[in-house]
Order: structure tokens, then sequence, then C-alpha cells
């Protein structure tokens, strides 16, 4: 897509873009109910033992995307790992930072104002190690689910904290140039949705690195699940040290566009996380939430794709072997209601990255579970490793528990691991 052309439809496109695709659903303020029982959880919870299968088992990845805003205490964790064990759900994408704040216990960023009302404010008790322990107590894997590139959310900043908040310090340190900069040559500000930071940006790298590294170091999670890991629409960014650079990269090969060079900031960041993951813990997945289209092929798709659009060459990612799984968020627009529009998009994908990385997301937000069903067994005739599903506050609102225990997942799998995933990790081992 041209830098000048814009989208057929831009305000459906924003939506999904600035706010953020998987959160879109959440953000009217109608959130799904949860338990809201007060129990404390401190410090970080011994390892338990992975889920045991054995070979006569089916494989598929059966994640549950749960998000920030599904849980308030330790017994809502309790709960969830509950319904998603005894619904034959094997895996969690638990969400634990969604704009540049932790849902658990760090010294990089600062407590989430979601858990006392007051951003940097010690709970009393740490969600993801909580999260941890209870779902592997149920034989249920955690993959720790981190929103990359937004940096803030709302009108008003953030107050001071200890740490600091990446709006308070990086402003102080890099003014505006670590934000994205829209078509106009104008720095993204506080706003009612998300402020993003600019993959373009060292410092922005090094930080995202810094927590992902921190979670798989100190934590017994099973993977790292990327989100909103691209730029926030087609039109950003055009901030200077964007548009300096691609003009040096364009004096040495003039092909090289700035849709080309953001790709290669985003890629850089997901190749970092990978190696941060291998130095660390090898064997972990490292997944990511993408967007529903990697590159517009039909007349029928009018939202942008991953590759042009948003600068993110998710199947890259596969090809490359630094992520092992992505799943294509398809549920925006027709998609949701359109079972042949969401059968060529899982194939596109399957026959792009191959159906052993592609766990293809499924929206619960249905009246009736019927098209669910009808969904997953898409994909299963598509040779996907799965499903994730979006997510844990839909399906708890239709009461859809029993309808998979009882339906796709009556019998339980394990979780599927790419094939190319199990030979790199055996390398790196036989290297060591």
């Amino acid at each position: 897509m041209a830098d000048n052309i814009e989208p057929t439809n831009i305000e459906e496109q924003r939506t999904w873009a600035e706010v953020g695709g998987l959160e879109a659903d959440y953000f009217d303020g109608d959130y799904p109910e949860t338990s809201n029982h007060r129990s404390l959880t401190a410090g970080l919870l011994p390892e338990q033992a992975a889920p045991v299968f054995d070979a006569s088992s089916p494989q598929e990845m059966r994640a549950l995307w749960v998000t920030r805003w599904d849980y308030h205490s330790a017994d809502d964790i309790r709960i969830i790992a509950d319904r998603a064990a005894d619904a034959n759900f094997n895996t969690l994408y638990f969400q634990v930072r969604g704009n540049a704040d932790a849902l658990y216990r760090s010294q990089i960023e600062p407590w989430s104002a979601l858990l006392t009302g007051t951003l940097g404010q010690d709970p009393g008790w740490d969600p993801l190690a909580t999260a941890v322990h209870e779902a592997h107590t149920r034989g249920l894997e955690v993959h720790a689910w981190v929103n990359v590139y937004p940096a803030w959310l709302g009108e008003t900043p953030p107050p001071s904290t200890t740490p600091e908040q990446m709006y308070n310090s990086f402003n102080q340190l890099y003014e505006q140039e670590w934000v994205m900069w829209n078509r106009h040559q104008e720095p993204m500000s506080l706003n009612k949705e998300y402020l993003w930071s600019n993959p373009g940006h060292f410092a922005v790298l090094e930080h995202i690195v810094a927590v992902g590294h921190d979670i798989v170091q100190r934590y017994y999670v099973d993977g790292l699940h990327l989100d909103n890991v691209r730029y926030a629409s087609w039109e950003y960014s055009r901030d200077p040290l964007t548009l300096a650079e691609v003009e040096e990269a364009q004096s040495v090969d003039p092909t090289v566009d700035r849709k080309a060079w953001q790709r290669w900031q985003v890629n850089t960041l997901v190749s970092r996380l990978r190696e941060a993951i291998d130095s660390t813990k090898p064997g972990l997945l490292l997944s990511a939430a993408v967007w529903p289209v990697y590159q517009d092929t039909w007349e029928w798709w009018s939202a942008g794709d991953g590759y042009e659009g948003f600068c993110q060459d998710s199947v890259g990612w596969i090809g490359q072997q630094t992520a092992d799984l992505i799943s294509p968020m398809l549920y925006l627009s027709s998609i949701t209601t359109d079972d042949d529009q969401f059968a060529a998009l899982v194939n596109d994908f399957v026959a792009r990255a191959g159906g052993d990385h592609v766990a293809a997301g499924i929206t619960a937000t249905y009246d009736t579970f019927d098209p669910i069903a009808r969904r997953i067994d898409i994909t299963r005739q598509a040779g996907c490793s799965g499903q994730a599903i979006f997510a844990y506050g839909h399906v708890n609102q239709k009461r859809f528990w029993e309808e998979f225990r009882r339906g796709p997942y009556a019998t339980p799998a394990a979780v599927l691991i790419p094939e190319s995933s199990r030979e790199r990790t055996s390398a790196m081992l036989r290297a060591a």
C-alpha cells in the first residue's frame, strides 16, 4: 500500500489499529463480569509439574486469551483456570502488560492501576505468579501476553511512580522522538486510546526487550505472547528519526522504502526477543496475535493488511524462525459472519506459514456456540495447529464452557509444538 493511499474503510481500521485489535470489544467499558473476591498471594510461586500426556493423546493448541480486565483478584484467576481446564483448554494467553505497566512484580515498569486504582501501588499479590501456579496445577500452560508498542492509554498523563512509567521517563530523555508521528509529521499525543511508542527508536527497542527478558527469566511461564507488535496504522510513522534513517538507507539502496525499513524495525524486535528467550529458557514458545490479513488479495477486504499497512511481517517471523506461532485475529468486519471469508484467510495463513505455526483467533462474542464450532472445524480441516479463543470474559458471559467440553474439545489435547521449533531447540541444547 502506497503511503498516500488510505484504506477503504479508514474508521474501522482506525478502531482496530489504534485501540488494539484484541481489545477493541473491551474498550466500551462494558467489561464481561468476573468474580471479585479478595485474596492475596505474595511473591513468586514455585514451578509446578508440566502437563503429562501419552503418545496417543491428540495434539492441538487450545488457547484462551485472558485480558487484564478479566481478573481483579487471586480468586478470579483460580476460577479462570478451573473453567478453562474443565472445558479442555490447554493454554492461557494471560495478559500482564497493557500500556507500559505491569501486572506482575517488575523493577522496570510500575504496577498497573487496574489492580488497586493507583498506578505503581503494590497490590500485595502477583497475578502472573498466581496464574502460573493455578494453571500448572490444572495442566494448563501459561504464555505471558504483553502489549508491545502501546505506551499509555488515555488523555491524562501518568503520575510519577517508582519505577517511572515509560511516558514520563522517555519524554524526559528523548522529548517527542520516541512516539509515532502521523502523515502530517506531527507526533502522536495523549488521546482516548493508545499512545504508541516508535519501533524505530533504539531506546524503545531496548526497553521492550528488557521487559520480555525479565518476564521469561523470573517466571515459570511456558511462552511469551506478543500483541500490538506493529505500527499503529497505515499513516505512521513519519518522525524525524525514521525519515532520516530511511534517507540514509536509500543512499545505499534506492529500492528501500519507508515501509520496508519499518518492517525491519519490528522484525528486529521479534528477533531480539527470540534471542532473549533462547539465552534464558530455550524451548519456550514465542507467539503473536497478528493482523487478520497478511497481504490483501481479496476484493471484499477493506481494512488494510499487516504486511504493507502495519509493517507486520508475521509470516516472515515464522520463516526466519524468530516466532514459533502466530494467531491471526480472524474476527474483524465480515469475517465474523462469513464462514467462506474466514476459511479463505485461514487457508492463506496456513499456505504461507505452515499449519503447525498457525493457531487461528476466533471470537466468542456470538449469541450461540454454532459459529465457534464451525470455525474450529474449519481450522482443523485447514491443518492449523489449533485455535485461540477471544476471550475468557466473552466465553464466561455466554456460558459456553459446557459446549466446548462436550463439543470440539471433548477429548483433552496436548499443546502442539511446531516441528521446526522442536528441532531448533534440540540443536541449541546439543550445542550447549
